[in-house]
């Protein structure tokens, strides 16, 4: 389990592992999926996160997939709200990302591309 500390951040580009096309973005988690700070057009952010998996971690493309198609991961798209804490130095994350309605105080927008 992660551990943060309680004090809200609003993540910048420097936050996120690479910039494309002018969109912020990372990978989270363990099984691939990726965040976008802000909320982007679907195909804006399947352009961004195939050229971070490209680049940042050596794939085909997001899903490692040469036959994979906008059409079967638009869905997967998601535009949501969601609180960024700094975790504590004992932690192998530099931040955590909560989910959060659009009203939480700290609430920050963001795209992300669910895989699993």
């Amino acid at each position: 389990m992660t551990t943060s500390t309680e004090t809200a951040f609003t993540p910048t580009a420097t936050d996120m592992e690479a910039t494309h096309y002018g969109i912020p973005v990372c990978t989270y988690g363990e099984d691939g999926n990726m965040l976008a700070l802000g909320h982007h057009d679907k195909r804006q952010a399947f352009a961004a996160f195939n050229r971070h998996a490209r680049v940042f971690l050596g794939f085909a493309n997001f899903a490692d997939d040469r036959n994979a198609h906008l059409a079967d991961w638009i869905d997967e798209i998601h535009k949501t709200w969601a609180v960024f804490h700094r975790c504590a130095g004992d932690s192998d994350w530099t931040w955590e990302a909560r989910p959060a309605a659009p009203d939480t105080p700290g609430a920050v927008p963001i795209t992300v591309l669910d895989v699993a």
